[in-house]
């Protein structure tokens, strides 16, 4: 599934590098011209765009941009945080490590508008409520945020995104404050992209066995910020000076109703269940005949051992929320390397190990949201380790009473 996100997304960009670099050139220039003469302020319209979400999975939580509008010159921008490139070094790697940079990119709004067209997705146009020096002043850090040396920035997923730079870029460039709704005192990163997330079963359970305990904390209103859809709702309930932030709210493009593209026919619950189903066949018949199959105890070690490579690289990952994670307690490398031992000598050693990790993971889930799948294949790899021990327990008594 994640080759295929990569191939179709890196197909898209490509067609669309060459586009963005002409135009980011071609409105350095304008933006800058913008920047030094705003002699007549009132012509000016500084506006938070917000896209809806579309259908590939990096584009289901939507979008914002800034747009800049100048009515007397007719120059139409908009500007986003959300280009970057598959042709960086290394890309999925530093992709999975956090370590991706993104950049500042300008094109013309009816380009921007026919992208989403397109794509049936809609745009929510707010125009902000602005002096004339915060117009000044915000066209002048984007004029210094288009320098080749700034135009560039580490991308964080909940922290450092394009929602929250345009939010920034406005909201830090006022002469004043900005006075929000009270937040959600019981949002935390999880429960919000769960709410955007829950049509496509498999990519929210890609995230939830990424995301770890820290997903699960509280969240200040800042920090809610991160989705487009929030932003857009706190800036429509905001105040900025005693007046409402917004002066008139524009449906550019209205979104088409289907959004969510074709679905895997089963979903993590069900083959979770199935799983489960097999894995008690296989203790019955252990049980039954009081042996072990190898060949099953091979297939779940290297396949939890495999899956923990992945859990285990990402402790060394910069995103904030994925670094401590109780599911690597369930699966994490160690299988790999007491698979000799367990397979040819009939070690017990590892179940017990593995037993005793599981237990804790388990506990964690008190304090982590663990995926309700991956706690049905942990309780069931929990019995096959605590078979593996009674059985052997069984074979060491007879052997020994034969003596």
């Amino acid at each position: 599934m994640l080759s295929g996100f990569f191939t179709t997304f890196a197909q898209k960009m490509k067609k669309g590098i060459l586009y963005i670099v002409l135009t980011f050139l071609l409105s350095v220039v304008n933006l800058t011209a913008g920047a030094q003469a705003l002699s007549n302020a009132d012509s000016i319209q500084i506006s938070l765009l917000t896209c809806s979400p579309g259908k590939e999975v990096w584009t289901q939580y939507g979008h914002t941009a800034i747009r800049y509008y100048d009515k007397e010159s007719g120059e139409d921008l908009a500007i986003n945080y959300g280009t970057f490139s598959f042709d960086q070094s290394y890309f999925i790697p530093r992709f999975v490590l956090g370590m991706t940079d993104y950049r500042m990119g300008v094109q013309p709004m009816d380009t921007f508008l026919s992208q989403y067209s397109y794509e049936g997705r809609g745009v929510t146009e707010q125009v902000l409520r602005l002096s004339a020096k915060d117009k000044e002043v915000i066209c002048e850090a984007l004029q210094n945020n288009l320098k080749p040396e700034n135009v560039v920035y580490r991308y964080n997923y909940f922290f450092d995104n394009c929602t929250t730079r345009a939010r920034d870029m406005i909201v830090n460039h006022l002469h004043g404050k900005v006075v929000y709704p009270p937040a959600d005192q019981d949002a935390t990163f999880r429960s919000m992209i769960h709410k955007w997330n829950d049509k496509d079963k498999w990519a929210q359970f890609g995230e939830d066995l990424l995301l770890g305990v820290n997903a699960d904390r509280k969240t200040t209103k800042a920090e809610q910020q991160f989705l487009p859809e929030n932003l857009r709702s706190d800036f429509a309930k905001a105040t900025y000076n005693r007046k409402p932030l917004v002066k008139e709210t524009n449906v550019l493009l209205t979104a088409k109703a289907d959004t969510v593209g074709p679905a895997f026919p089963l979903s993590p619950l069900t083959v979770a269940i199935l799983f489960a189903v097999v894995s008690l066949l296989m203790m019955v018949f252990s049980y039954r005949r009081q042996q072990v199959y190898r060949a099953w105890d091979v297939a779940l070690m290297v396949i939890s051992g495999l899956l923990g490579i992945v859990f285990f690289i990402m402790i060394f990952s910069q995103h904030p929320c994925v670094s401590l994670n109780f599911i690597l307690l369930f699966f994490n490398p160690l299988p790999l390397f007491f698979l000799y031992s367990t397979i040819k000598k009939k070690k017990v050693m590892w179940w017990k190990i593995w037993g005793v990790l599981i237990i804790l993971g388990l506990f964690g889930s008190l304090i982590q949201e663990i995926p309700l799948p991956i706690l049905i294949v942990a309780s069931f790899l929990l019995l096959h380790c605590i078979l593996h021990l009674r059985i052997n327990k069984s074979v060491t008594t007879v052997s020994d009473s034969k003596r």
